[in-house]
């Protein structure tokens, strides 16, 4: 049987002009180790390392963002620790990210989601906020 074989995008190949942002979710604190972090550090021009860079010894926050500009708009980036939060207060933290962006200034309206949690936030994502579209960032 023939099995057509997809060749597999880095997370770079995947940010396109169209995306308004990215959904990072992980079960750990914010850090040089996790998946992605290469990459994302690559987009945002080097604005995590240098965040993590300030918060060596004070790395308490469970909920970041950042903002750069990418083909002349501008985008961000949530990071999101999910490790001993509950799902209510991940949302809440995904609402205030949200609320951040102006959709209205924008015609972008794709968010790519990389979740590395249990949890299955792009099923959630999609019910809850349908005025922007979710895509499932593969790495």
């Amino acid at each position: 049987m023939y099995k057509s074989q997809r060749p597999t995008l880095s997370i770079l190949d995947q940010f396109t002009p169209e995306v308004l942002g990215i959904f990072w979710l992980t079960r750990d604190d914010l850090n040089r180790e996790l998946q992605g972090f290469e990459d994302f550090n690559y987009l945002f021009d080097g604005l995590i390392s240098q965040y993590l860079y300030g918060q060596e010894n004070n790395n308490e926050k469970h909920a970041h963002i950042f903002f750069t500009e990418n083909y002349k708009s501008k985008i961000f980036l949530a990071h999101l620790k999910t490790k001993e939060h509950s799902k209510s207060q991940v949302a809440g933290d995904i609402d205030e990210q949200l609320a951040l962006i102006k959709p209205g200034s924008s015609e972008k309206k794709i968010i790519l989601v990389f979740d590395k949690t249990d949890d299955r936030w792009f099923l959630e994502l999609n019910k809850r906020y349908p005025q922007f579209e979710f895509k499932e960032l593969e790495a």
